[in-house]
């Protein structure tokens, strides 16, 4: 990737730029490169291999986890799926999180990962990712394993343009019901997972974090008592008692994962199968949109879910007479309501049309 010392870096696709400019710069960003292992371990606070190639613990320091370690639990995973997504992308898939030398990214690199990231993803979440790159390349630099210069440099991005806030759906009795029927149509382990989930989401109104970082002790199925640790490390937990529609969807769940410790929600593949690791954010977020999509609703996200108000229901339907009464009442209301204006000094009327904001006193 070529760039321009004068103004901003030229964009090309992620996967032709990391090595082409790293390994020219004699720093190879691919794992177990001689290059990349010189500068990493010849710096203060790199790696010490040892004579069996394991490094030593007490002198090896990880910028993504000490970085993730300042972070609360809730967010500790939310942001370890950013930098392990970065990790991938900036290496070609070759590198992970723990696996990648963050200290030898440059502009080249921060700004194509800064492309894709504008291509890819919604800006909020492209903001996370990039909050996330730079607190590790802040960590990088704090332990002198990047300059000032080149730590200033890879940060200077140009700002994300963020699209109009999209409108949050009011979603009521009715909407919650066929979501819910969506949900038990499916008759997988896809299916009962939702409803759980789903339930939970408007039932206790958890945060996506919150949800997904739920584990199996987190339910006791004899009392249906649910705990729920705060996304942050000063949060107190929190207790709910599920009633006996969302008991009945949690065991329909159970039932189907199997009462295997560890993450209380897995992935479903499209075999039906499950998968024994923890649900990510991204995968809530489009069961949410499949099933709204099923049930002929909106686009709905999780945080829909969690401000919906179930109490709300659909208002009875009137006859056409009733409803041309109604509106009929409705504006001798308003015309007997509606301020007059004039201007200041004059008394108001109807023939004394008023500028708007001014009212006579």
């Amino acid at each position: 990737m070529s760039r321009d010392l004068e103004g901003q870096p030229e964009a090309r696709p992620l996967h032709d730029a990391p090595f082409a400019t790293a390994t020219a710069q004699g720093n190879d960003l691919r794992p177990g490169s001689a290059p990349g292992r010189r500068a990493a371990s010849g710096r203060s606070g790199g790696s010490t291999a040892r004579p069996d190639g394991s490094r030593d613990p007490q002198t090896h320091f990880d910028p993504a986890e000490a970085y993730l370690a300042q972070l609360g639990p809730g967010s500790q995973r939310t942001m370890r799926e950013a930098l392990e997504k970065l990790a991938r992308w900036a290496s070609d898939g070759r590198c992970g999180l723990d696996a990648l030398p963050w200290q030898l990214l440059r502009i080249e690199h921060t700004y194509a990962l800064h492309t894709r990231l504008v291509a890819t993803v919604a800006p909020a979440t492209a903001h996370k990712h990039l909050a996330a790159l730079r607190g590790v390349l802040k960590q990088c630099w704090r332990r002198g394993l990047m300059s000032a210069e080149a730590y200033q440099r890879a940060i200077d991005l140009p700002p994300i343009r963020t699209r109009g806030r999209r409108r949050a759906l009011r979603l009521g009795f009715e909407e919650l019901r066929r979501i819910d029927e969506a949900c038990r149509a499916d008759p997988g382990p896809a299916g009962a997972r939702d409803a759980a989930m789903l339930a939970l989401l408007y039932g206790a109104q958890l945060r996506r974090s919150e949800a997904i970082g739920l584990d199996l002790s987190s339910y006791d199925p004899d009392t249906g008592r649910l705990s729920v640790v705060g996304a942050s490390a000063d949060e107190e937990a929190r207790h709910f008692v599920a009633n006996a529609h969302a008991r009945d969807a949690l065991d329909r769940w159970i039932d189907a994962r199997g009462r295997e410790p560890g993450p209380l929600f897995h992935p479903v593949n499209k075999g039906g199968r499950i998968e024994r690791r923890r649900l990510s954010q991204q995968a809530l977020y489009i069961a949410c949109q499949k099933r709204a999509a099923e049930a002929g609703l909106p686009p709905t996200s999780p945080e829909d879910l969690r401000q919906a108000d179930p109490t709300v229901r659909p208002p009875l339907e009137k006859s056409p007479a009733e409803s041309r009464e109604a509106s009929r009442a409705r504006l001798r209301v308003l015309s007997r309501s509606r301020p007059e204006y004039g201007p200041p000094g004059q008394p108001a009327g109807p023939g004394n049309p008023a500028p708007h904001g001014m009212r006579s006193g």
